[in-house]
């Protein structure tokens, strides 16, 4: 049986974008979608907004990645507006973040990742407040991206996935009480910092889904222990870098992907229930380097959220087949590296948080406001 804290994290990142009200959709762009809340949630280059209800009080609140100063933690008052807790995680240069029960004792702890310095595990103390747990993972060198968690070896605690810029992504198995040790086996190649971790072929087991730069994006199957081995699966053109986004896209209960490339646009791959996947349809949309997937307009199917190589964030609405048509831009979004979705203020749907680049106005949150 899958494990509890996968469960949870599964709940956290996809089972929240799925609503039980109905709305009606869009008529004419995304901007009638979502409304800027007017907060400015930190300044600082931000590559990674990591979600969950630190404090435990029943919403969701953030930590949020900064690249020209320590990262941050601000908590959620129930209605969507966020207040800085104070706390400075970590030093300058944060570039991913991730949170789970790393320690077992119930509450959410995070894993932070720096592009020039070594990684950290901070632990929580029930109310939110972090303890850097005096690890210090890796090396500077290695150039640290992005970190996923989840049961890679399956012995019921979370392990770490990180993605690196200059070397091939390293695995850390967790000792249950959020010590990390590398593990034997590296994945992919250098600039492959696209990941998703999940279930792909109904094994009970966690798979891997590698974004890959210099080479096609490809799927390792997990033989249960924590070892991956290439599926034989080439997933997109060699050209270009992206990212994916594992989802139900065409509604028959199984994982598909969707997939963005910097030359050439966004593509589905659909997954026949096993964990292989045929192409659906040609490249569409322009450039893009990043997606999120969550259903919007609560019509039971995942939408996507693209960042294009221009930083502006697009919205693609899904016919519950798999088949996406543009929504267009997000109004008022500029300059964003990454984006998170969440119903941040309680009312039953999908919000967006977007982090940005240092100088253009700060993060926002975005506040769904169809009825």
């Amino acid at each position: 049986m899958v494990k509890r804290h996968i469960i949870l994290s599964i709940m956290v990142l996809l089972g929240q974008f799925v609503n039980t009200c109905s709305k009606s959709p869009s008529q004419n762009s995304s901007e009638e979608w979502f409304v800027d809340s007017g907060q400015n949630l930190g300044n600082g280059r931000s590559f990674s907004i990591a979600l969950g209800d630190i404090d435990q009080d029943g919403d969701l609140d953030a930590v949020i990645t900064h690249y020209t100063h320590a990262s941050k933690v601000w908590i959620n008052d129930g209605n969507g507006i966020f207040t800085d807790s104070g706390q400075n995680l970590g030093r300058p240069t944060g570039h991913g973040a991730a949170m789970d029960d790393l320690d077992g004792d119930g509450d959410l702890d995070l894993f932070l990742v720096h592009n020039q310095n070594t990684d950290q595990v901070y632990l929580n103390d029930g109310n939110g407040n972090f303890t850097d747990s005096g690890q210090r993972i890796g090396n500077a060198a290695e150039a640290g991206l992005s970190v996923i968690l989840g049961d890679i070896d399956g012995d019921g605690d979370p392990d770490a996935l990180v993605a690196l810029y200059q070397d091939p992504n390293k695995m850390l198995f967790n000792d249950g009480s959020g010590t990390f040790t590398e593990g034997p086996q590296t994945l992919g190649s250098a600039l492959s910092g696209g990941m998703v971790l999940c279930d792909v072929d109904h094994d009970e087991d966690l798979d891997v889904i590698l974004s890959n730069s210099e080479n096609r994006d490809a799927l390792l199957l997990n033989n249960g222990n924590g070892i991956f081995n290439h599926s034989d699966q080439d997933l997109s053109p060699i050209i270009g870098r992206g990212a994916a986004a594992l989802g139900d896209l065409d509604s028959d209960g199984d994982l598909d992907l969707f997939i963005t490339n910097s030359e050439q646009g966004n593509q589905i791959w659909l997954n026949d229930g096993l964990g292989i996947f045929t192409e659906y349809g040609p490249f569409f949309g322009e450039s893009s380097v990043k997606v999120r997937l969550g259903d919007v307009d609560n019509d039971g199917d995942l939408d996507a959220f693209t960042i294009r190589l221009d930083r502006s964030v697009h919205l693609w609405m899904n016919n519950g087949t798999g088949t996406f048509a543009s929504d267009g831009a997000i109004d008022g979004v500029q300059e964003a590296l990454t984006v998170a979705l969440c119903d941040v203020d309680g009312d039953g749907d999908l919000d967006i948080l977007v982090g940005t680049l240092d100088g253009s106005g700060g993060n926002k949150a975005f506040i769904n406001i169809m009825e």
